[in-house]
């Protein structure tokens, strides 16, 4: 008579579990848009076990159940911040629609096998649901021209979102130094309790290394990672004083506009002790 030892016991219970219901893929956004669509996929394999119901859960609450021996096969129940489309819904795929800030949360997918062994396999992961602003941000302030020493005063602003966005200046596709950046303020949306409104000041004195070719190109760009980047750009031209353009008048007069302005530059910065 064959003798069921301990170890025994011990070996086909983890054979068990090794060769049991497994999920192999369990694919959920890490993040998605307000509004959005997030498809949530969990591909399983039953290791020869029939299939008895695939559950998805939102913070411990089920909202999603396919039991392939039932009528109707699909029933959804009521969760707060869930609302899945039926129609794009099966035993492996859950497309949930309308996103809101109450969608936030983790996520999970259970499978579960027929009787007599009931094997079952469970994984989940978590979604955050961004509000991205409807637009890039906005510049205010600054001129068109601007004399070496000018004062440099612009704003940029995010419209409101959640969280609230990232801004980053850059002159000629460089970041700017921090001394000329100010802020950031934050305002609370009128409209939207959880949503700010986000403005960076930048504000500094024109310099000769502010320009390339007698332009400066100022950029803002807003950031909510990992969804959304946007940025606004705009250029101004470094203005020559009367003195050098006429100046450079007399003297090239036979020339194209490009060469005028090349040497009215030149003076100008002459003029500064930058070119010697």
């Amino acid at each position: 008579m064959l003798r069921v030892t301990l170890p025994m016991l011990l070996l086909l219970w983890r054979q068990d579990l090794v060769f049991g219901v497994r999920i192999v893929e369990l694919r959920v956004p890490t993040h998605e848009r307000e509004g959005g669509v997030a498809l949530l996929g969990c591909q399983y394999d039953m290791e020869g076990d029939p299939l008895y119901s695939v559950k998805w859960y939102k913070d411990g609450d089920e909202f999603f159940r396919y039991s392939p021996n039932s009528l109707p096969s699909i029933m959804l129940f009521k969760c707060s911040g869930v609302t899945v489309d039926i129609t794009r819904s099966s035993n492996t795929v859950v497309a949930l629609v309308n996103l809101t800030q109450e969608s936030s949360g983790k996520y999970s997918c259970e499978v579960s096998g027929e009787a007599p062994a009931f094997r079952m396999s469970k994984k989940d992961k978590r979604i955050v649901i961004q509000l991205l602003p409807q637009s890039g941000p906005r510049l205010t302030g600054g001129s068109d021209k601007y004399f070496l020493n000018d004062l440099v005063v612009m704003n940029c602003s995010s419209p409101p979102s959640r969280p609230d966005a990232h801004l980053k200046w850059l002159i000629n596709d460089v970041p700017v130094s921090r001394e000329r950046v100010f802020g950031p303020w934050y305002k609370i949306s009128p409209d939207r309790g959880d949503a700010l409104e986000v403005t960076l000041q930048l504000k500094f004195y024109a310099m000769p290394t502010d320009f390339v070719d007698g332009v400066m190109r100022i950029k803002c760009q807003a950031t909510i990672a990992p969804m959304y980047q946007r940025e606004t750009s705009s250029n101004h031209n470094l203005a020559i004083p009367f003195t050098a353009e006429t100046s450079v008048s007399n003297t090239a007069s036979d020339t194209n506009d490009g060469v005028a302005l090349s040497l009215g530059y030149a003076l100008y910065l002459v003029s500064f002790g930058l070119l010697m």
